[in-house]
C-alpha cells in the first residue's frame, strides 16, 4: 500500500482509481492522436504547398487546417501529463503482480552480475 492510498479513505480511493483511469485512457488516446495528427497536417500541408504554388485558392484552406491540426497537437502534447501517476494512483495494479515483476528483475540482474564476475 502506498503513502497515498493510507491517507485515503475507501470511498476517496474508489474515486480516485476511477478518474485515474479516465485519465490513463485519454492519456492512450493523446499518445495515438498527437504523432497521428502531426503526419496528417504534414500531408494537408504538402497538398497546400502544393495548390499555392500552382495559384489555387483553396491551398490556404490546406494550410489554415494544417495549423489547427498541429496546434490541437501540441496542446494535446503539453496536456500529456497525467496527473495520478505523478501521485502514485495507477489503476488495474496488483501488489503481487508487481512484487514478482520485482523479483524476476533482481533475480536477472543479479544473474547478470555474477556471469560478469565470472568473466573477470
Amino acid at each position: 500500500m502506498t503513502e497515498v492510498d493510507s491517507k485515503l479513505t475507501k470511498e476517496e480511493r474508489r474515486k480516485a482509481l476511477e478518474e485515474a483511469e479516465k485519465a490513463e485512457f485519454w492519456q492512450s488516446v493523446k499518445a495515438l492522436y498527437i504523432p497521428f495528427s502531426l503526419f496528417i497536417a504534414c500531408c494537408i500541408f504538402a497538398a497546400g504547398v502544393f495548390l499555392v504554388y500552382y495559384n489555387e485558392p483553396a491551398g490556404w484552406g490546406f494550410i489554415g487546417t494544417t495549423v489547427v491540426i498541429a496546434i490541437s497537437a501540441f496542446i494535446a502534447l503539453f496536456r500529456f501529463q497525467n496527473k495520478f501517476r505523478a501521485k502514485g494512483i495507477i489503476p488495474n495494479r496488483e501488489d503481487e503482480k508487481i512484487g514478482s515483476k520485482e523479483k524476476a528483475a533482481d533475480k536477472v540482474g543479479g544473474a547478470a552480475a555474477v556471469s560478469e564476475e565470472q568473466a573477470k
